[in-house]
């Protein structure tokens, strides 16, 4: 049996460009507009206005790379590439 490690990012729900963001697509939605906004649409990465974005956009993908040296293995992440808003960094192992 393996073991894999994974890395996740998370933003919090009270991130203020976050909270922004999610008024536009919820008043998109409920207005029934089709397209949001250019700019709350490049934070969503679509450009409907589709709730499910909501809950997504709270899980980040962390820019990782792998790491080995003699008798060590790992991951390094670039500070620098961590996305805007993350607030929390997990890493976890799966068997």
């Amino acid at each position: 049996m393996g073991m894999s490690t994974s890395i996740q990012g998370f933003v919090s729900p009270n991130d203020p460009t976050y909270k922004k963001h999610v008024k536009v697509l919820i008043a998109c939605s409920e207005a029934e507009i089709e397209e949001m906004p250019k700019e709350t649409s490049e934070y969503f990465g679509s450009t409907y206005p589709e709730e499910c974005l909501i809950e997504e956009k709270l899980h980040v993908n962390i820019p990782v790379k792998e790491y080995s040296a003699e008798m060590e293995d790992g991951y390094e992440i670039l500070v620098s590439e961590i996305p805007e808003g993350v607030h929390k960094i997990r890493f976890f192992n799966s068997y």
